[in-house]
């Protein structure tokens, strides 16, 4: 349903309805949405595509058993990465996608995910 608009309910309180039948949609279990942007944010939130889910679910579980089965890599990126916040390294190096590409190079693993994708289930925020 693409055919929603975000309404102003209080003075700073908005909803979203549908536009043709004026029926609202979702209006933040009553309270509203603080900001036309969270409205819309919250809308494309409940209305995607959930086949994806699944996908990334399985990705990540997949990228969380390899850093397992791959201890000494793990271990090499965690020293890292604490070299590097508490400054005894290098002030330019930072753990990112270069330093993953290189530390897998050194212990001759591929893998057949991104370095980025990597990166952010270590991190846990994939």
């Amino acid at each position: 349903m693409t055919n929603i608009s975000v309404v102003k309910i209080k003075a700073d309180r908005f909803i979203i309805i549908d536009k043709d039948t004026g029926e609202v949609l979702d209006d933040a279990q009553g309270y509203g949405y603080k900001s036309v942007k969270k409205a819309y944010a919250a809308w494309a939130y409940r209305t995607r595509d959930r086949s994806k889910d699944s996908e990334r679910e399985a990705k990540r579980r997949h990228i969380r058993q390899w850093l397992k089965d791959h201890k000494e890599f793990t271990s090499e990126l965690e020293m890292y990465a604490f070299d590097i916040t508490k400054g005894s390294g290098d002030p330019d190096e930072k753990v990112d996608t270069k330093l993953v590409r290189i530390i897998l190079k050194k212990h001759l693993l591929e893998i057949d995910f991104t370095p980025n994708e990597l990166l952010k289930v270590w991190r846990g925020k994939f």
